[in-house]
């Protein structure tokens, strides 16, 4: 009989979250990282090294695509540990995906919406109005 894959994306629910030194020690490092992949300057297509981390990346696309992954990667983490690591997390955009998965890991509804100028929110039951 083969033995089953583990799905490490599906939402894991905890009663409650722990906090963990470990894990926030983690959480500021992929905070750094983030951080330092976004404020890397892209004018036009060209070769960018970010020595500290070993990551390199020539168009604007893929500094998208590696900020995104660093992103999962917070989100995977906490979902798989049940760590609570929003409130170290200073970047906005990265501690705004933090709150979500938290939030999915508290068994709360956490939809994501994004305004004409891509701020992004939360959106939960209290915020839509019944009687309209």
């Amino acid at each position: 009989m083969p033995k089953q894959i583990k799905k490490y994306n599906d939402v894991k629910v905890y009663s409650k979250l722990t906090r963990n030194s470990v894990g926030e020690e983690y959480a500021k490092t992929l905070e750094q990282m983030y951080t330092d992949v976004v404020l890397v300057p892209m004018f036009n297509d060209q070769d960018t090294m970010i020595e500290q981390w070993g990551i390199e990346f020539f168009h604007k696309e893929s500094q998208g695509e590696i900020a995104w992954t660093i992103i999962t990667c917070l989100m995977a983490f906490i979902n798989n540990t049940g760590h609570m690591l929003s409130h170290v997390i200073e970047n906005e955009e990265l501690g705004f995906y933090a709150l979500v998965q938290e939030k999915l890991c508290l068994g709360q509804e956490a939809t994501i919406w994004k305004d004409v100028l891509g701020v992004a929110t939360i959106v939960t039951d209290e915020d839509y109005d019944e009687s309209e």
